[in-house]
């Protein structure tokens, strides 16, 4: 009965797999350059602070990544119960950007004084709140139940960036704690390699809500019945 369970674990986890065709490949080619752009940062730290700074290259690929995966997300996954999953991509975009950064009277400067007044709001963060705990509990949790079972690849995706996002965390605290003792170089270490860890949250993200939920085996027979009843191209 143990390997008869073990068959067919194995067999769920390539089907899902068997989703991203070639998409797998994508996948471990981009985490070995990941990995490959994280040792030549920790080589040349002070050389890689340059595209690090506020506003810079890798800030900017980040906050258009997020941006990006809330806005696809909006279109792939309607309904209120996963709007949470678009709102939590847009309002990290918006945490990323920051409006000093621009010009003052500038379309980003105007744009993002008004949603940070717009988000101090109380009644805002209330229903930006209850949409958000609502949807993870209505359908994030027992939907990530559901896609863990089955080892999805989205799933996979979305623990390595929620891993490299609390790495990210844990060297800034590393640097803020030991500020004082740390050499210049090792603390711009430190802080290009949180922003680029943070881009790569970012980019996950973003590839997790392209790769999509899977689909619940309801949806699948209705989908097969359909192809079933229309008729032969050729």
């Amino acid at each position: 009965m143990r390997n008869k369970n073990k068959a067919c674990a194995d067999a769920q986890m390539a089907t899902a797999f068997d989703r991203l065709g070639t998409k797998g490949g994508a996948l471990v080619g981009s985490l070995s350059l990941a990995v490959v752009l994280l040792c030549v940062i920790m080589i040349w730290p002070l050389q890689a602070a340059a595209f690090n700074q506020e506003g810079g290259l890798i800030e900017t690929i980040s906050a258009t990544a997020l941006l990006t995966a809330g806005l696809v997300a909006l279109v792939r996954f309607p309904g209120l119960s996963r709007l949470y999953i678009a709102l939590v991509c847009l309002l990290l975009a918006e945490r990323e950007l920051e409006a000093e950064v621009y010009t003052e009277g500038s379309v980003l400067f105007v744009v993002l004084e008004w949603l940070d007044l717009l988000l101090d709001a109380t009644t805002v963060r209330i229903a930006l709140g209850v949409i958000v705990i609502g949807g993870l509990l209505w359908h994030g949790i027992p939907y990530g139940v559901r896609a863990l079972r089955i080892r999805a690849p989205f799933l996979t995706v979305f623990v390595l960036a929620g891993s490299v996002a609390v790495l990210a965390q844990i060297l800034e605290e590393v640097s803020g704690f030991f500020s004082e003792s740390l050499s210049v170089t090792m603390a711009t270490r430190l802080f290009v390699l949180e922003e680029t860890l943070e881009m790569y949250f970012s980019i996950g993200i973003l590839a997790a809500v392209l790769i999509g939920w899977p689909k619940i085996r309801s949806e699948e027979i209705q989908n097969d019945k359909r192809s079933e009843r229309l008729p032969d191209a050729r």
